[in-house]
């Protein structure tokens, strides 16, 4: 029996949610696109798998991995006994930006997911299911948006990963009664309507339920 690591990266780019995939080279499922993944070997961790295997393929290095779920259907893999662990780790969009893509490594929209072998549509199925009690504190938010935004990004954000549309002037309310964030004084201008005013979180904030 073999166990392997799973990795679930996703960002942020412009309010929608993505997770990175690369397409596979080699049967079984030739062509199709999966999570990164790197078997155990006896002298090394899942972490430390997980870890080696988004370095190894994308160059990323120090991020936070969370052990989400463990897939152990007999059928996973149609070659061996496989179990896998996945792992989640959230980047923010200046990092994303470093990584090199082509046509075997690229994001996607959580919601226009491509042909995935595997079990790895479930894999991350069950990933944002964890996600979304994530999302609703503010210390994982900040961590989203490290630099300027408006509010209607994460609005367009919170509504994609929790499935349901969020009132916009509650929403509005919430945030910044919230008193987690603080105007740049500057608007984005590179929308086609009204310029949104930018926001950034505050230097110093409390962990909060933000719904």
């Amino acid at each position: 029996m073999h166990v392997e690591a799973i990795a679930s990266v996703f960002t942020i780019v412009e309010g929608e949610f993505k997770v990175l995939l690369s397409r596979k080279k080699t049967e079984p499922y030739k062509g199709y696109w999966i999570l990164p993944s790197s078997m155990l070997e006896k002298d090394s961790t899942l972490e430390e798998k997980v870890e080696e295997c988004v370095y190894t393929k994308f160059g990323l290095s120090k991020l936070e991995y969370e052990q989400c779920c463990t897939f152990s259907d007999v059928s996973r893999n149609p070659k061996k006994r496989v179990i896998g662990v996945s792992f989640l780790t959230i980047i923010d969009s200046r990092i994303a930006e470093e990584i090199e893509l082509d046509e075997c490594n690229e994001w996607f929209n959580i919601d226009k997911l491509p042909k995935l072998g595997y079990d790895h549509e479930n894999i991350i199925v069950e990933t944002i299911k964890v996600l979304k009690n994530k999302i609703i504190q503010s210390y994982t938010l900040k961590k989203m948006f490290p630099s300027d935004f408006t509010l209607p990004e994460i609005q367009k954000m919170y509504e994609q990963v929790l499935g349901h549309e969020i009132d916009r002037r509650n929403f509005r309310k919430k945030f910044v009664s919230a008193e987690l964030i603080e105007e740049t004084g500057d608007k984005n201008l590179s929308t086609n309507g009204r310029p949104a005013k930018l926001y950034r979180f505050k230097d110093e904030i409390n962990n909060k339920l933000l719904f």
